[in-house]
């Protein structure tokens, strides 16, 4: 679900999700990675029990992804006009 679907750095990344993976694991110097019912568990657990949301940045230094608590995002979408309030 994307909370600002109209949002410039939302739209520019839209459908490209492959295109992202790929770059994150170059990045990280990996050609194969497996994602398990584990992993989402520690993510939940990392932001104690919140579902965590990604928010998206265009900046001039490129594209900045950040991991938030799903309120945060809600509260960023909203500053920019993507939630009513």
């Amino acid at each position: 679900m994307e909370l600002n679907p109209n949002h410039p750095a939302t739209q520019a990344v839209h459908g490209q999700w492959h295109k992202f993976a790929l770059l994150i694991m170059a990045k990280q110097g990996l050609d194969h990675i497996v994602i398990s019912t584990e992993d989402i568990q520690d993510v939940l657990t990392m932001f104690r029990g919140d579902l965590p949301a990604i928010t998206v940045c265009e900046k001039e230094d490129g594209i900045h992804f950040r991991i938030v608590p799903l309120k945060e995002g809600e509260a960023l979408a909203r500053q920019q006009g993507g939630l009513p309030t």
